[in-house]
């Protein structure tokens, strides 16, 4: 079982971090062309930010999992609370900015008004962007410094 866990765990991550990592660049490229080019944008958007959440959410219950008695890790480190902690700060990043910064450009494609305004919507997620992947590179920093019994 615990084999079993460190794959889905891994394969969850690998998925978490690829999910998105286009994303704000593919929406500021295609809102520079415009229509008709930015209907097409919703569904690769909804479709990888339904990913993402899904991969991240996977990824903190299958590291949960680990670390209980089921995965026989032997005990919780330092590593593994850091790296829980920043997957949990991730998930409220996709949750609570990029989630409600892709819904204005969605609703401005949506209502066939243009995307006049939501040029700090697509700042936010380009900035997010960042910032996830720095998120992420501590997480993993924290997830094999415990993996090698450094904490």
């Amino acid at each position: 079982m615990p084999f079993l866990l460190r794959l889905l765990h891994v394969l969850s991550m690998a998925a978490w971090l690829g999910a998105a990592i286009y994303v704000p660049g593919d929406v500021r490229r295609t809102l520079a062309l415009g229509p008709p080019h930015t209907v097409p944008l919703l569904a690769r958007v909804r479709a990888a930010l339904r990913l993402d959440l899904a991969a991240g959410v996977a990824t903190v219950l299958t590291g949960v999992l680990l670390a209980s008695p089921l995965g026989q890790v032997g005990g919780i480190g330092a590593g593994v609370i850091v790296g829980t902690l920043l997957g949990l700060l991730l998930l409220g990043l996709v949750a609570g900015v990029l989630m409600p910064a892709w819904k204005k450009i969605e609703l401005a494609i949506e209502s066939g008004g243009g995307t006049a305004g939501t040029e700090g919507a697509v700042k936010r997620l380009a900035a997010l962007g960042g910032v996830a992947h720095l998120i992420w590179l501590l997480a993993l920093v924290a997830m094999l410094w415990a993996a090698h019994g450094f904490a």
